[in-house]
Order: C-alpha cells, then structure tokens, then sequence
C-alpha cells in the first residue's frame, strides 16, 4: 500500500478502535449477551451500509455471497480467495449488483489476514473455506474486531472449540456459525410453538443428516476431497451440525440446559470402498485405503437437564435426503418425515397425527411469514440458508449479539470429536466441555431480528 505516514496512522487507529469497541465491553457483559438476553441487542439499526468481507468464495461461499446482496444495505468491498477463478468471479458478481469491485485478496492461503489487518472499514467477515481453515480465519476476524459468521463446523476438535471460546470471550467480538438447517421452516414453527407454551417442554429430538453423498466426495480420477479424506482416519459423526442444530436450539442448550454427554456407535463401512471399486478398479490408489468411518453412525446425547436427542449421520446409503426432524414435547409431537403433528387439546382426533400444512398456516414463525416467498429457492436451501445469513448481518448493523453464538457453535461442532471418541471407547460415554462457564443455567429467549 502506498498510503502516507498519517493514512497509515489513521488506518491503525480505526482499527484499534473497532477492536476497543468489542473489548472494552466487559466479559460479564460479552457473557450475558452473547446467550440471547431477552431484550438485549435490540437496539437501533444503523442507517450506513454495512460493509462485509468474504473469505472462500467458491461454490458455498458464492451461495454465501448471492444471500448477502439480497440485503439492499449490505456492501461488499473486499474478497479473499487463493482461487483466481472464484475470485474474479465473485468480484464481478458484486460489480453487476452496481456495487464498485471489491479489492481482492488471493495472494497464498494466509492472505486473509492482510485482509483483514488492512482494512479498517469491515463491519463483518463471512467465511465459506473448507473445514481445516475455520478457526484460523474466525480467530484471525475476532482479533481484528469483525464480526464472524463462519460456515459449518465450526470446530473440528476440542482444542479448536476452546481456541473459538477463549478468543471470543478475550475480545469480545461476536461469532455465529452459519448453520442452515436451524432455520428450516418446519423447525422454526416448532419453535414459534415452543415459545407460545402450546407444545410444552421438549424432552426428545431425532434427528439426522441423512442423504446420499456417495459419489460427491470422489473426484473423476478418484481422487479424495478433504471429506472423504476425513472418513479414512476417523470414524464418528463427521458431519453433525446439520442435525443437532434445530434440535439444540429448540431443546434451549446454551439457554438453561447443556449438553451433558454422548454415546456413539457406528456400523461397518462397506459403501465408499464399494463405490471406488466399481468406478475405477480394485488397483486404483484410492480403492486400497481403509475406510475406517462406519456408513451410519448412531449417537444420543443426554442435556444437563434430563432431556435426549438421537443424531444419525448417514451419507453413504442408497437412500432420499430426511433430516427426520422428531421433535416430543410434553404436550404433542412433530414427526418432520412425514410433516404430520399432534398437540393434545389442539388436534382434531384423539391421538391421531393431522397434516401439517394448517399449522404452517396458523403458527409459522414470523420471520418465515416475512421472507417465505423470497426468491432465493435456487441459492442453497433457499429461504434457511437466507435467514441464517440475514440474522447474522442483522446482529452486526445493530451491533447485537447473533442468534446463535460462540457456545452454540462449539457445542453443536463437538459431537464430532465425542462421536468418535466414544465410538473408539466401545460406545462409552463422552462427556461434553463446559464452554460457557455456567452461563448455560439461565433461561434465555431465542433472538430473532426483524420481526
């Protein structure tokens, strides 16, 4: 950069400042915020545009970037991706929204950090990298005082998760993983009638990522993707957050129950070693590789509370896509298969399932009610995948905590290093982390924005 001895001072400056704004909020106050504090963050939106920067731009990260210019007060002044496809391609993306064209950042893998110490005028960060560079890039964001919304998992390990934690907590700067399935239509109706008393307490959730993949993760010459490459070393839930994610948000982990612990277990693998076998020979590379995943894991967790959720993971099966979607509560059910519900005093039979689609109708979440007929159908999961995105940048304009935060993603991401090590355990039990420091025994409200 050829900026003078004063621009340079002015720069540093500003972004020390943004880092103090976050930092100088105490703990206690990063703490009681960052869980949803009934009313906290509700606070004015700022008339300037908020300026967000993305990190991985490829086919997630552009499906990322596409929901985010739906937002008419959203500006996207800078890109980083070592791809020079994907970055270019982005950047005109953002130029034909009649934006100006974002700098871009592709100059190795660790550029993001030039982008982000650069930089004095990102509001927040969205990052859309395969798995191994979340939480360098989160860590590198919350330092630099932006607010991050990262991709799913969060985390890959317990030491990552605690890296996440720490970093958050020591600056100060919100984190939210951007997962989708949370905002599912039919889960937030659920918990539109969690949050009006009419299902009672949820005492089970089953739930699962479920859907064939056996051919996505396998390159034309056979080669691995970083997925695939994960199922020769490990064998657990590799993939949890989809799953346990609607779930934990309606059973209210993080806001007066925890996770306490799991157990695992997975059956044989047979499909992925099948699959390479058949496409490229028995004496191709790939085919020669133990495959150490099982085809379908198992796992249940038990909360602090006394409440249980079933998570199944099964991605290498013949099979339809079915998150399953169970959600008991004390005073009906919601089979999410089949779309069909029973509230006692509420349902037309005694103990008989109704269709569903009258309650969409009557109790569909109200942020569902204001964007259901967005046009985004071809971008991801369409209106989930926008909303996850919204709520996030609606936390950063109003400078509030997200929806979902730091306890929420490392809670939700640990089930993949418990999974396997109860699964290498004979199915033991592994107990979850405390991240929050106790904060998870108060009862907080979920935060939605904009309704």
């Amino acid at each position: 950069m050829n900026n003078t001895h004063a621009e340079d001072y002015q720069m540093i400056t500003n972004r020390i400042d943004r880092r103090n704004f976050f930092r100088t909020s105490s703990a206690a106050a990063l703490a009681l915020a960052s869980v949803g504090m009934p009313g906290i963050g509700q606070g004015q939106q700022a008339e300037k545009p908020l300026k967000v920067g993305f990190i991985g731009v490829g086919g997630r990260g552009t499906v990322l970037l596409r929901l985010a210019m739906q937002l008419d007060w959203v500006e996207i002044p800078a890109i980083c991706d070592i791809n020079e496809r994907n970055l270019g391609r982005a950047q005109r993306l953002v130029e034909r929204r009649g934006q100006p064209l974002p700098a871009g950042y592709g100059d190795g893998p660790e550029d993001f950090r030039r982008m982000l110490e650069e930089r004095d005028d990102l509001d927040a960060v969205i990052i859309g990298t395969p798995w191994v560079w979340h939480v360098p890039m989160c860590l590198a964001a919350m330092e630099a005082g932006v607010y991050t919304g990262v991709e799913v998992p969060a985390a890959q390990d317990i030491d990552e998760c605690w890296q996440l934690v720490e970093t958050c907590e020591k600056t100060g700067t919100p984190l939210m993983m951007l997962e989708n399935y949370a905002y599912f239509r039919s889960a937030m109706m659920v918990m539109n009638l969690l949050d009006q008393g009419l299902f009672g307490e949820l005492l089970h959730c089953a739930v699962g990522y479920q859907k064939d993949e056996r051919g996505v993760r396998i390159g034309p010459n056979g080669e691995l993707s970083f997925y695939a490459e994960a199922r020769s070393k490990f064998d657990g839930n590799l993939y949890p957050t989809h799953a346990i994610g609607p779930a934990a948000w309606a059973m209210g982990i993080n806001r007066g129950d925890r996770f306490d612990y799991l157990v695992s277990v997975s059956s044989r693998s047979v499909q992925t070693e099948k699959l390479i076998k058949d496409r490229f020979g028995p004496d191709h590379p790939a085919a020669k590789i133990d495959f150490v995943a099982g085809d379908i894991n198992t796992s249940i967790i038990r909360t602090a509370g006394g409440s249980t959720v079933t998570v199944y993971y099964d991605t290498q099966s013949p099979r339809p896509w079915d998150p399953i979607l169970r959600f008991q509560g004390d005073k009906g059910i919601f089979m999410g298969s089949i779309d069909k519900i029973y509230i006692e005093g509420i349902s037309q039979a005694n103990r008989a399932y109704e269709d569903a689609g009258p309650y969409y109708e009557k109790y569909d979440h109200p942020l569902w009610k204001k964007w259901g007929s967005l046009d985004v159908a071809h971008l991801g999961r369409g209106v989930s995948d926008f909303l996850a995105v919204q709520q996030f940048l609606e936390a950063a304009r109003r400078k509030a905590p997200t929806p979902l935060n730091v306890y929420d993603a490392v809670a939700w991401s640990a089930l993949t290093p418990l999974s396997i090590e109860s699964v290498a355990r004979g199915s033991a039990p592994a107990k979850f982390p405390e991240f929050s420091g106790g904060r998870w025994q108060e009862k907080q409200d979920r935060i939605y924005y904009g309704i």
